[in-house]
């Protein structure tokens, strides 16, 4: 069978097809098939070729990939089963069988994941505008359409996706929500006329910085007569941060159809004739999941109508012009949010009186037990026995009466002053009304100790 391209003693501690690792994104970054690698030896000795594999390699980290593979395999076994199938297609079919059964031994599961990621968003939402307050800006998007993003960033050719490092889910980076935000600024600056041009200039130069390229081969050259005493290179005054998930962002598998890649390389009308679709699969997150935009001003100062205008950008590329890959085919688009952001800062208030409520019982619950420490430091050694002893439950009470001959002269007195509080009393009545053995051994030792401290007991 054929194996994931790693160390022997690697595939000895994570598998031969890393069906050990629990992190997705490990799975996805690391430990792959590349494309057309996996080589099967037929029963003739000749090396077989199939790009299944890196399919199989993604719909694993896809939900539900798991039975996915499964199925596939079983397709597999049946068509090497099949009748008139030659015997190298057959070792073949059940070498891939085997390699989709081995890759379906996922051990990763999102479902705890997801909702502590969504707690940890929803957590990091609160500490952000409580630390930033009005240099702060928040926008919830939800996914109307399939989501690919990062495409190009992985092994296989156009088959990427950004994953969390810790918990393996999708998140979108902070330099992805930058590059939308500055199109659509910049769309809307090039239609623009007069003072509203002007302006729109210094605010887009003052959210995305710029440097002085941008304006001799870059997309700003054309307004360069509105640079004037500015400095062509300076920071941004907005930082855009990674959108991280708010609810279950799943990861599915999806398609792309090469139809003609013989023909696209040559460019010959021949080769229309002779070629079949290749499909090409990606991994995208599903509609549906809804992230969390964060922007802030990193610089103290900076009037507070920069972070309105770089939120309205934002806006116009999740709704006008879509973020990631394929937008032009529906990926990428959402719908904004705005009550979801509403009912998270709702949750918080409640959260954090919970929390408020919770240490202030605490607290007064310390406080009744310090001054209980305290009272009872400054009792007689005999008393403050008796305190201890009167608070046990019926079973650790009566054990420390068994054993009341091994105790220290103070902490039996305390115990017989404890037989006469209410909490105790009932307790030695019963034991002096019972026939079992255990409670007249407990009568005759407290007799014998009242005795000696000169306690007289009902």
């Amino acid at each position: 069978m054929a194996r994931i391209p790693i160390t022997g003693d690697l595939a000895e501690l994570i598998g031969q097809s890393a069906e050990k690792v629990e992190n997705r994104s490990l799975l996805l970054d690391k430990f792959l098939f590349h494309k057309r690698w996996p080589v099967v030896i037929d029963d003739r000795g000749r090396e077989v070729k199939w790009d299944e594999a890196s399919r199989w390699s993604f719909i694993r980290i896809a939900d539900g990939g798991g039975q996915i593979l499964n199925r596939e395999a079983g397709d597999k076994r049946r068509k090497a089963n099949g009748p008139g199938v030659e015997d190298g297609n057959r070792h073949r079919f059940l070498s891939e069988a085997q390699s989709a059964e081995s890759l379906a031994m996922v051990s990763w599961d999102t479902k705890e994941l997801a909702t502590l990621r969504s707690k940890h968003t929803r957590r990091f939402l609160g500490l952000f505008r409580s630390a930033y307050g009005d240099r702060a800006a928040v926008a919830v998007g939800q996914l109307e359409g399939r989501l690919a993003i990062n495409l190009a960033d992985s092994l296989i050719q156009n088959a990427g996706i950004c994953l969390d490092r810790l918990l393996g889910l999708p998140f979108v980076p902070g330099s992805a929500v930058k590059g939308v935000c500055r199109h659509a600024a910049l769309e809307q600056l090039k239609t623009s006329q007069g003072e509203e041009r002007v302006q729109l200039f210094e605010d887009f130069c003052d959210v995305f910085g710029t440097a002085d390229n941008d304006f001799i081969n870059g997309e700003l050259r054309s307004f360069r007569d509105l640079v004037g005493d500015r400095a062509p290179n300076q920071r941004g005054l907005i930082s855009f941060l990674p959108a991280y998930p708010l609810n279950e962002a799943k990861i599915v598998i999806d398609l792309t159809n090469v139809h003609y890649p013989e023909y696209y390389w040559t460019g010959q009308q021949e080769d229309l004739s002779k070629e079949k679709p290749q499909l090409n699969p990606f991994p995208a997150v599903e509609t549906g999941a809804q992230f969390a935009f964060c922007l802030v001003l990193n610089k103290a100062g900076t009037p507070v109508t920069l972070l309105q205008a770089a939120l309205k950008w934002l806006e116009t590329a999740l709704l006008v012009r879509g973020l990631g890959a394929k937008t032009a085919s529906g990926y990428g688009w959402f719908s904004l949010k705005p009550e979801i952001f509403d009912q998270i800062e709702c949750e918080s208030k409640m959260e954090a009186e919970v929390a408020s409520k919770k240490a202030r019982l605490q607290a007064d619950e310390q406080s009744q037990k310090d001054a209980a420490a305290r009272r009872l430091a400054a009792m007689p050694p005999a008393e403050a026995a008796r305190e201890r002893f009167k608070v046990l439950d019926p079973e650790a009470f009566a054990k420390a009466v068994s054993e009341l001959a091994t105790l220290g002269l103070d902490d039996q007195k305390g115990l017989l002053l404890a037989l006469l509080t209410p909490e105790k009393k009932d307790a030695w009545r019963s034991w002096k009304k019972s026939d079992k053995p255990a409670n007249k051994l407990r009568v005759e030792v407290v007799v014998a100790a009242a005795k000696n401290c000169g306690i007289s007991l009902p």
